[in-house]
């Protein structure tokens, strides 16, 4: 029974150090599983993103009506809206498959997660938004080390996150921005 454990131990260490944290390869960019074609909009129906931006907060967004979405779900209507957000940086990270994440928050401690998409994965080129991506990811790294604390702009793609339902902060309906169309001071 322990020899069990501590095979299992060892075979998630293997598996955390083995993962290409950070790095923008294309074996590190989301699997089938993560709704990938939405998430950086190479779908069929990411030709139907109204990209006229709607001017909202991190509050009211995470308010928003959101259906119930699963792996095998198409773009919703929702997720055919380019939202406008001025916040403060809360935090800001890399994800092991490559997206870098800009945490908004507001006065009232509300979340709305923010990604740019991993530019290495073999797919993103295909997407129609691929330029605005790439300068946004551009700004952000350049930016980085100076985000947290700052108030930012954020525009970006509305997607419904299925990869996370566990308890952290960010929108309570689950909503991101992702990808990251525009970000500026």
């Amino acid at each position: 029974m322990k020899s069990n454990y501590y095979l299992a131990i060892i075979c998630g260490l293997a598996l955390i150090f083995s993962c290409a944290k950070g790095e923008d390869d294309s074996d590190s960019c989301n699997g089938k599983n993560t709704r990938r074609d939405i998430k950086i909009a190479i779908d069929a129906n990411a030709i139907e993103i109204d990209t006229i931006p709607i001017l909202t907060t991190v509050n009211e967004i995470g308010l928003l009506d959101v259906p119930e979405s699963d792996k095998n779900s198409e773009r919703q209507a929702i997720e055919k809206k380019v939202f406008q957000i001025t916040a403060k940086v809360h935090k800001i990270s890399q994800h092991r498959d490559g997206d870098w994440k800009v945490k908004l928050t507001d006065e009232n401690e509300q979340y709305i997660n923010c990604e740019s998409p991993n530019l290495g994965c073999e797919h993103i080129s295909g997407s129609i938004f691929y330029s605005q991506m790439l300068e946004s990811r551009k700004w952000i790294l350049e930016n980085k080390t100076d985000l947290v604390g700052k108030t930012v702009t954020i525009t970006g793609i509305a997607f419904i996150d299925i990869d996370h339902k566990y308890p952290r902060n960010a929108a309570e309906n689950e909503l991101e921005l992702h990808p990251i169309l525009d970000i500026h001071f």
